[in-house]
């Protein structure tokens, strides 16, 4: 069987405007590669200038990153002379071209050097003249793969069928045909499909009527993989029939918000939502409402939910601007209950752990609080307190202890239990974004004594890897007995703005990472090198490594700014147990 991750990226729509600057004193020259150099002074040479820019997007996206990286910009002119330029800046000069015509090609790389875009443009070099040029860099047009996972409860679906359609931006769509890989979960894979944006529409069926469903926007890059996942663990009883029609999305896309939804319906009532669009720049904006993936309304506005039975239900929104090229999304989850039940409040979930510290005090009876050294820092009770119902972890790179102890002052936390094996650990985080630290979550497994633990698994915010521009995260599973394995995941926020839910699904097959109940990540276990099959207890720890000393230092890049404190805040944490 074959199993896919859905990686949360960012992806990028680029364009780079080219403009040639002709020198009123140049040179005879046969061709030129110099760049950002000082200029000639002759009379039948001229220069090209390119700025480059971006346009931010959002997809379900390819595995490769697509934010250009650099840029290598190629000329060919008069009597085959040529240039070639590299540049990772906004913009390159380039001197001393022949006077003639001049064909210009800009390639766009990423960061691990996959070529993902490309334009060409031509231009006339005018000696004392000033010429003008633009062109476009887009993606490549070449195929890329997209492989889709479904999975859903076996015993709440008697006739699974899926029904799922891809449309492309001209509104062509082609069936997606999946094959089983077990009683409950069906997977589709193509490595031939089209470069560009399209809207998947996915709908789970039982006895040909729609139980559950998502509506979502894909990329394809050429030569890349987008990946994506499905849990279906919320099913209805079964309704009517189905009827989507999609608008796919382009361009930079449109910021979508939902007014008036509720989190619960009476069953025959409906509720009155507005759509509201935040970007729209003066386009007229067309919506279209959807109940778990079947079309119930359009406009800006409309009643939904009357012909609801009992259960949950998803609310999806589309928006699209009237030419077709920009798009946006938004999705409300809601209840539909019985009259009689409408007053009686939610019984409270069961976990077989859980703190959200807000006694005002660490339960120590419950929790361990560091107070040893470890990754080359002292750790304290003072520097791990509750505040303002939270738990507090502070970092501090205090130069004056260095100097005396060659320790960082540090902290860490970890649970008294030590029993703790198969289940979902969550815990609301939020970390800094100052560089040269390293927050973590992960577990623990020190049965074998010894100073290496038995079995990890790890959340880790490399913060020289967190900012407004870009963010990933680090996750890894480690072990005395394997070879250790790990991921970088790219985010579409910076983890340090806000408060998130972090966690890793941990059961007798696979280990499975998320943030906000978003699979970032899967490993399994017949797959790679590892397997958690052992209990352990959780921790949390804050420290740094300096660049120097090598080892950890080459990845964390610490210490950060000295005698600054830092602090990483835990809201709550809970465990829930699958034994």
């Amino acid at each position: 069987m074959k199993h896919i991750r859905h990686d949360i990226t960012k992806s990028v729509m680029w364009s780079a405007a080219v403009l040639l600057a002709a020198l009123l004193t140049v040179s005879a020259c046969d061709h030129a590669l110099q760049a950002d150099g000082p200029r000639s002074a002759a009379s039948n040479s001229g220069s090209l200038r390119l700025s480059i820019g971006s346009v931010e997007g959002m997809s379900l996206l390819p595995e490769i990153s697509m934010d250009p990286a650099y840029y290598e910009v190629r000329g060919l002119g008069p009597d085959e002379q040529s240039f070639i330029v590299e540049t990772d800046d906004s913009s390159v000069i380039v001197h001393d071209l022949r006077v003639g015509t001049w064909l210009v090609t800009v390639d766009a790389y990423n960061d691990t050097e996959d070529h993902i875009g490309s334009g060409t443009g031509t231009v006339t070099v005018e000696a004392g003249a000033l010429q003008g040029l633009s062109i476009s860099v887009r993606p490549l047009s070449g195929p890329g793969t997209l492989e889709i996972e479904v999975s859903w409860l076996q015993e709440l679906v008697a006739t699974p069928q899926l029904s799922a359609r891809l449309i492309a931006p001209d509104r062509s769509e082609r069936s997606l045909s999946f094959t089983a890989t077990s009683d409950s979960s069906a997977e589709f894979a193509d490595d031939e499909i089209d470069a560009g944006y399209y809207t998947l529409a996915l709908q789970l069926l039982d006895d040909d009527s729609a139980v559950a469903g998502a509506v979502q926007s894909v990329r394809i890059a050429e030569g890349a993989r987008t990946h994506g996942t499905y849990n279906f663990t919320e099913i209805n009883e079964i309704g009517g029939g189905v009827d989507i029609v999609i608008t796919p999305e382009l361009d930079d896309p449109l910021v979508v918000t939902i007014d008036g939804a509720t989190s619960t319906l009476t069953a025959g009532e409906a509720m009155s939502v507005q759509a509201a669009t935040e970007n729209a720049d003066g386009q007229e904006v067309f919506y279209t409402w959807y109940l778990n993936g079947t079309t119930a309304a359009s406009g800006a506005s409309a009643d939904v939910g009357a012909e609801l039975n009992v259960g949950t239900h998803r609310l999806d929104l589309i928006a699209f601007t009237s030419d077709g090229r920009r798009s946006g999304s938004a999705t409300h989850s809601f209840s539909v209950v019985n009259g009689e039940d409408e007053s009686e409040p939610d019984p409270e979930p069961e976990y077989d752990f859980i703190d959200t510290f807000e006694a005002g005090s660490i339960d120590t009876n419950v929790w361990q609080i560091g107070t040893w050294a470890e990754h080359g820092g002292q750790l304290s009770a003072e520097r791990t307190y509750i505040e303002n119902d939270m738990l507090v972890l502070a970092f501090e790179y205090d130069t004056e202890y260095y100097d005396e102890t060659g320790l960082f002052r540090s902290s860490a936390i970890q649970t008294r239990r030590d029993d703790f094996r198969f289940g979902r650990w969550e815990a609301r985080l939020r970390p800094t974004d100052v560089d040269g630290v390293l927050p973590t979550m992960y577990t623990i497994d020190w049965r074998d004594g010894g100073s290496q633990t038995r079995q990890e698994i790890d959340i880790e915010f490399v913060t020289v890897n967190i900012s407004d521009e870009y963010s990933e995260v680090h996750l890894a599973v480690h072990g005395a007995d394997f070879s250790s394995w790990d991921r970088q995941v790219q985010l579409p926020f910076n983890p340090a703005d806000d408060f998130h839910v972090w966690g890793f699904d941990i059961t007798e097959d696979r280990i499975q990472w998320f943030v906000d109940d978003i699979v970032l990540l899967e490993y399994w276990y017949d797959q790679q090198p590892g397997v958690i099959d052992a209990p352990y207890s959780l921790k949390f720890n804050f420290w740094s490594a300096r660049l120097q000393d090598g080892g950890a230092g080459h990845w964390i890049q610490g210490p950060p700014v000295p005698n600054t404190e830092l602090y990483y805040y835990i809201d709550w944490v809970r465990f829930t147990s699958y034994e």
